[in-house]
């Protein structure tokens, strides 16, 4: 019987790496204009393009002509469309930057076709938990994968399931992307060569149709393909088509809908991080780390302008967000946020970022000066953004706090300058005092009242407008002294003096996602304050005592003790951006050369201690012996704030360095438990997943067990709740185990050819110095939640969404003038609204409100809100809110009518969206 041979003409199109985007897209638009000119004469040619729409996107934006004929091919089946928008990195972004990648990829795919219901996942570095339930979510039942597999699947088709149970049918892409380029490498041979490329992998298909993959990184199959195939020889028949024309092919029950048609695969649960057949390159999660947090702010500003917006605003700004999303999602390509690319390839990463960052801060600032425009002149009004009820600790600044009645609920912090200008004019420069008044705005305050003397003019300047200011009378004055002096020569003295100001935290209790005003008098503090001596921090919660050498003993209320916390050890890599690299372990440091502390502030709300630590550590790797450190040295210093707050069980730390060193790791260690530690769980994309110790090896890398992490990492009795994306492992020293978090990683190359833990380059030798951070400074913030329960009792993922999501606040101005980031008028003063008097939404369980934003509205919606139980076992939903709400999947289409929100059970580890009906 022959065998039959599926080809699959594809790319791979990695849209930034090695080159910069415009560099990679000028190849792409000249290789897309000669394969759409093929297709267009050959009917039966069909091209996947990598299941990405951002390359079909980047191409119509350079040939806007050319729409109409890739839409009449994609509408013909010839041309396969999305359903990504980019082929993300799953690990270095969240579960919202998943979502609305692949709405924005459908978006764009169906403007021109029809959408590949193929979950197309060819070179990730590995593939997160809840993909299944992502995909299932849009309706998606396929996906197909090269790395991460685990060895045991020794089929080309296997059952992916989530943590929840939600199941795809993975296609196993064993033999890489290009498993068909062989084949056609030696002109004449294709029937010889395909032959026996079947015979050789007969055990994965097991009386399948062979896939055969024609395609890899920036390449497109030949114009000729189709003539090429009509002349093999042999016994091959051989056909071409899209990838999900084969899946279809292969997996036609499933495909129609079957559930049951899986039964006789293997079955995957949970996350794809095997090293058995490729490369996993684990070392991109600690290179270029502020691209990391950079992603993370990113996602988190967007998501709580959404959240502000939907609750608070009156404006349209979806298109805001889709330019804000778009910037993001593009950014998370698994060779952008990644960081293993070039140096222009980083920079034009964290620009894009910005970019995302910026759209949400500007929709943020309006929504608030909307809140401002509606409160009285003065009034102070915190906003929580989270969907939990919280203790809000927020910063204001006070105007003449001595003369205010404060109640016991404000803590004092800083003195702030109360000269804001002070300099001697001529009469003929007085004019320029003009051009600096905005109404009563000066240096940002506003002018209660001004006064000359014989030689000086005097402003009076606070935040809040007392009385009446008359530019017009002041004009006036101001002219008339200019008039006198007809040489302008005169000297003036022109001081801007504000009121005596302090920053002040006030603690407050805030619903969830709702406003609360603050009554200054009124403030009380709760009934667990902070107490702080020279190395200690402590609450009825936690207790914080700062060892000479810097580490920290933390002792928690259930007796749970983590001694020698906050230890940091530096040591060589001799590696590249995708691997970290191992050098002589004599090297290692992670001993202090001196250690200094101070008091920042004594609580009772919130108590903060610095601790400065000097290290001394080689400045590279020695040039004759890349195994080995140099003998020059060069200084690190890392101050490291530890926080406690009222009432709470964690130690907030926040550490900040300027690298001095090249070719080194930085890790800082946790204590966790007694060595021997089974594992460790983290928190991310959605999900909660529990690993072990140890990889699985095969294909020629070593399986180094450093792991991903987005929201939480736990181990033993010790999480550690994140605030960026960051790179963990569990360690052993001695007869404990530790949770050793990275902090730096820096080299100087994109890929080595010799590496101590992989056996082939992961790509060109290209040198990247900005990857060594000389001179970068890097903060990194976490919190440390000691318990002996595990995470889901500690509450770990409710005290993450409220480290992560912090709360705001803003001052009234209803009845004033308009100060707007410190500039009057900035962006034109918003007009009030009619603030809601009941929180938008409150959930009084452990699921966390990942998204809330105003629906489309279509479909008849007004308001969308998703949820994830991150535990492993269902939770009552418990969420209190208006409105009549159905259950939708991830897309939008209704599954169940008129949920009671308060009362919905949702599932271990589900993700579950509802749509609010209109009104």
């Amino acid at each position: 019987m022959p065998h039959e041979v599926v080809i699959v003409p594809h790319t791979h199109w990695d849209r930034e790496w090695y080159e910069t985007h415009d560099v990679f897209r000028l190849k792409l638009v000249h290789m897309l204009d000669r394969l759409l000119a093929s297709m267009a004469t050959e009917p039966r040619y069909r091209f996947t393009l990598d299941g990405q729409s951002a390359a079909i996107d980047d191409y119509l934006e350079l040939r806007p002509q050319a729409r109409e004929a890739v839409s009449a091919l994609a509408r013909r089946g010839q041309l396969a469309l999305g359903p990504f928008l980019i082929l993300l990195d799953e690990f270095l972004c969240d579960g919202e930057a998943i979502v609305r990648n692949l709405e924005l990829g459908f978006r764009s795919a169906a403007r021109l076709g029809p959408v590949m219901p193929v979950g197309y996942l060819p070179d990730m570095f590995g593939h997160s938990a809840q993909l299944p339930q992502f995909l299932r979510g849009f309706g998606i039942r396929h996906a197909a994968m090269w790395r991460g597999v685990p060895a045991r699947v020794d089929v080309h088709g296997f059952a992916w399931a989530a943590p929840d149970g939600s199941v795809v049918r993975a296609e196993h892409l064993f033999d890489g992307y290009g498993s068909a380029m062989d084949l056609f490498a030696v002109p004449g041979r294709l029937g010889e060569l395909a032959s026996d490329y079947a015979e050789r992998t007969s055990s994965w298909y097991r009386g399948d149709p062979v896939l055969g993959m024609l395609g890899t990184d920036h390449y497109a199959p030949p114009s000729d393909l189709l003539e090429i195939i009509d002349a093999a020889a042999g016994d091959v028949r051989f056909s071409v088509a899209t990838l999900g024309e084969y899946l279809q092919q292969v997996a036609p029950d499933w495909h129609a809908g079957d559930e049951t048609a899986l039964a006789g695969l293997p079955r995957v649960d949970g996350e794809l991080r095997s090293h058995s057949r490729g490369n996993l390159l684990p070392g991109v999660y600690s290179i270029r780390t502020n691209l990391k947090q950079a992603m993370a702010d990113a996602e988190r500003a967007l998501t709580v302008a959404e959240r502000l917006d939907a609750a608070f605003g009156v404006d349209d700004h979806q298109g805001f967000f889709d330019r804000g999303w778009y910037q993001l999602v593009e950014s998370t390509a698994h060779d952008s946020v990644t960081g293993c690319g070039i140096d222009p390839t980083a920079t034009e990463v964290a620009g894009r970022l910005e970019i995302a960052a910026s759209v949400a801060r500007g929709v943020t600032v309006r929504t608030l000066d909307r809140i401002a425009a509606s409160v009285p002149a003065g009034t102070p009004v915190a906003i929580n953004p989270a969907g939990f009820a919280r203790r809000a600790h927020v910063e204001l600044t006070l105007t003449d706090p001595a003369s205010q009645q404060l109640g016991s609920g404000v803590q004092l912090l800083a003195s702030l300058p109360e000269v804001l200008g002070d300099e001697l004019m001529t009469s003929a420069e007085l004019p320029k005092l003009l051009h600096r008044i905005h109404g009563r705005e000066l240096f940002g305050q506003l002018i209660n009242h001004w006064s000359f003397s014989a030689d000086g003019l005097r402003f009076e300047v606070a935040e809040s407008a007392i009385g009446q200011f008359d530019l017009a009378g002041f004009t006036a004055q101001l002219q008339t002294r200019i008039d006198a002096d007809p040489d302008g020569q005169r000297r003036w003295r022109v001081q801007t003096i504000a009121a005596p100001r302090r920053t002040a935290l006030v603690g407050v209790d805030v619903p969830g996602l709702a406003l609360t005003p603050i009554e200054l008098a009124q403030a009380r503090s709760s009934d667990d304050p902070v107490e702080v001596g020279e190395r200690r921090l402590a609450n009825r919660q936690l207790v914080a005592e700062v060892a000479a050498d810097g580490t920290v003993r933390i002792e928690a209320a259930d007796g749970t003790v983590l001694d020698g916390a906050l230890q940091l050890v530096d040591e060589g890599d001799r590696g590249d951006s995708y691997n970290f690299g191992p050098v002589a372990s004599d090297s290692a440091v992670s001993s202090p050369d001196r250690v200094e502390f101070s008091v920042l502030e004594t609580g009772p709300l919130r108590g903060r201690l610095l601790v400065r630590r000097h290290y001394t550590i080689p400045a590279r790797l020695d040039q004759a012996d890349p195994d080995r450190r140099s003998a020059e040295l060069a200084g690190l210093a890392v101050d490291t704030v530890l926080e406690l707050r009222e009432g709470e069980p964690l130690l907030r730390v926040t550490m900040d360095l300027v690298n001095q060193a090249c070719d080194h790791r930085l890790r800082v260690l946790v204590p966790a438990g007694p060595a021997g530690l089974p594992g460790s769980a983290a928190a991310g994309q959605y999900g909660d997943t529990e690993r072990g110790r140890l990889g699985e090896g095969g294909w020629g890398e070593y399986p180094l067990p450093t792991y991903p992490a987005a929201r939480f990492v736990h181990a033993g009795h010790t999480s550690l709740l994140l605030t960026k994306h960051s790179e963990y492992e569990v360690v052993t020293a001695g007869e404990q185990d530790l949770l050793a978090l990275t902090l730096l990683r820096t080299v100087g190359m994109m890929s080595v050819n010799v590496h101590p833990l992989r056996d082939e380059p992961a790509g060109g030798e290209f040198p990247i110095p900005g990857a060594q951070y000389l001179g970068v400074g890097v903060r990194t913030a976490f919190a440390i939640l000691p318990s002996a329960t595990g995470w889901e009792a500690a509450g770990a993922a409710r005290w993450s969404e409220l480290l992560r999501v912090e709360p705001l606040v803003v001052l009234g101005r209803l009845g004033g003038p308009a100060v707007v980031g410190g500039v009057a008028g900035a962006g034109g003063a918003a007009d009030g609204i009619e603030l809601p008097g009941r929180p938008a939404i409150e959930v009084a369980s452990d699921v966390v409100l990942e998204s809330w934003r105003k629906g489309p509205a279509a479909d008849g919606t007004t308001w969308e809100a998703r949820f994830v139980n991150y535990r492993h076992q269902p939770q009552q939903l418990a969420a209190s809110v208006a409105g009549r709400w159905d259950r939708t999947d991830l897309a939008g289409n209704l599954i169940e009518a008129d949920v009671d929100l308060a009362w919905f059970s949702i599932g271990a580890s589900r993700i579950e969206t509802f749509r609010r009906r209109a009104l």
